[in-house]
């Protein structure tokens, strides 16, 4: 099992990342044509058996699921989750899009 994963947080959704059983590595922001899109935290797994938080408003009503971690995917290496991320980016759109979009490093933990 992979030690480290990627967590994702937008307006639509919000994964909960205070959890004992993660350590918070690091948080990048998404950006596409200059508006925040997108906040990804690549967290160590500290505990197998924990879930992850998902809270999220749908049509005026709150929801809540916790999703145990194992269908989450993986990576052996931080270099493995950024490449990961790296991923995300490309494929969020076209070739021209891609001249928009931009993955930024950040110093606060997504929230």
């Amino acid at each position: 099992m992979g030690k480290y994963i990627v967590l994702t947080n937008k307006n639509t959704f919000q994964t909960i990342l205070d959890n004992d059983g993660l350590e918070i590595v690091e948080t990048y922001h998404f950006y596409f044509f200059e508006e925040l899109k997108a906040k990804y935290t690549i967290a160590k797994v500290l505990d197998e058996n924990i879930k992850i938080q998902l809270f999220e408003t749908y049509e005026g009503k709150d929801y809540v699921n916790y999703i145990n971690i194992k269908f989450f995917e993986k990576f052996d290496t931080i270099e493995a989750a950024r490449n990961e991320l790296n991923e995300i980016v490309k494929a969020s759109g076209n070739s021209e899009d891609s001249l928009h979009s931009k993955l930024v490093k950040s110093d606060e933990v997504a929230v």
